[in-house]
């Protein structure tokens, strides 16, 4: 294989794993709300996700190429039908926009919290980086998590890794966590199903027109399950992490920050960076599916819409960066679960 079809594969794997690895994922409080709080069956539900989501964003890749899709919208009407697909695309807009007001609430949390910078102003800033990076387009998107998405990974290892080194792994920690409050789902596999929906919709606003990009099968396919295996070792390793400082972990709205905070103070500084780095990648995706959207539908240039969704989802970033995940996610999770499904059935019986 040539150091090009490597670099494509590289391209797809980073942008599909840097996509998913936002600032919930990094911060460990979107893993806990959907994984840890269900205890040994939560791992389990997370090897479930991850072969899932190779499956299904291999699928979603192919879909993609054969429509020659150039928005996610293209993916959610030849999926779902047109009418259920149009009422999804709705429903997609104001997620993408939800997720924007999350990274950004999440930005404003951590640098108050860690640097002493106002709320306001570290928003403000993750605002400026994510408007700047987008008006490059969807090379300039790719290029970001390419760079970004190897860095999240190699600094999330050595921190659980070095965690682990000096706490001694014990089956027990690894049942259910007692008295734990709002579960997004009765049970493990509907909260594995949940959070497999709502980010493989997210995935779809880069990965649907990225694939139609990409004529090589072998290579569509390597990339999604690349992506997805360094979803599951990041997201296994996260998980175990926080189970191991059960309970304390629980009561921080970025347990993975307190983690590495209790290590050393350049694992804490580090974390700082990958964490506001996970929330840009994210972003990246968020402000470009809303832009595609927004421009589609009303004609407005490109700079106006940027600056009209940039505007209003800081305005809505104060509502907080924890309620904002536990409200938003499990929801869309939901809306999101018959196009997950569909899915699914047209990976084994494609039209």
């Amino acid at each position: 294989m040539s150091s090009h079809q490597l670099m494509r594969i590289a391209r797809i794997s980073a942008t599909y794993a840097g996509t998913i690895m936002g600032a919930g994922f990094a911060s460990g409080q979107e893993l806990t709300q959907f994984f840890v709080v269900y205890g040994n069956m939560g791992l389990v539900g997370l090897l479930v996700t991850c072969c899932l989501f190779a499956l299904l964003g291999s699928t979603l890749l192919e879909i993609s190429y054969s429509i020659r899709a150039t928005s996610y919208h293209h993916i959610l009407y030849y999926v779902c039908g047109k009418k259920i697909g149009t009422a999804l695309d709705l429903f997609v807009t104001v997620f993408l926009f939800g997720v924007l007001t999350i990274m950004l609430a999440a930005a404003g949390t951590l640098f108050r919290d860690t640097l002493t910078i106002s709320y306001s102003l570290g928003a403000s800033l993750m605002a400026l980086c994510l408007a700047i990076t987008t008006l490059y387009g969807l090379t300039g998107i790719t290029n970001a998590n390419l760079i970004i998405t190897p860095l999240l990974a190699i600094i999330t290892i050595y921190i659980g890794i070095y965690s682990l080194s000096y706490h001694e792994w014990d089956i027990a920690l690894a049942q259910a966590p007692p008295g734990v409050a709002n579960l997004p789902a009765s049970n493990w596999l509907i909260s594995s199903l949940l959070y497999l929906s709502y980010n493989l919709v997210m995935s779809a606003t880069l990965l649907a027109p990225l694939g139609s990009r990409i004529s090589e099968r072998s290579i569509r396919i390597a990339g999604s399950i690349a992506g997805s295996i360094l979803l599951l070792s990041l997201a296994g390793l996260i998980t175990v992490v926080v189970l191991v400082h059960y309970p304390l972990s629980l009561d921080y709205e970025i347990p993975m920050l307190y983690i590495a905070e209790s290590q050393h103070t350049l694992h804490h500084m580090a974390y700082i960076f990958i964490f506001a780095a996970a929330m840009y990648t994210t972003g990246l995706a968020s402000l470009y599916g809303c832009i595609t959207k927004l421009t589609a539908a009303t004609r407005l240039s490109t700079t106006v819409s940027l600056l009209l969704i940039i505007l209003l989802a800081l305005l809505l970033s104060h509502i907080g960066f924890t309620a904002l995940i536990a409200i938003i996610f499990p929801l869309f999770g939901y809306t999101t679960l018959w196009f997950t499904c569909r899915l699914l059935y047209l990976s084994f019986f494609p039209k």
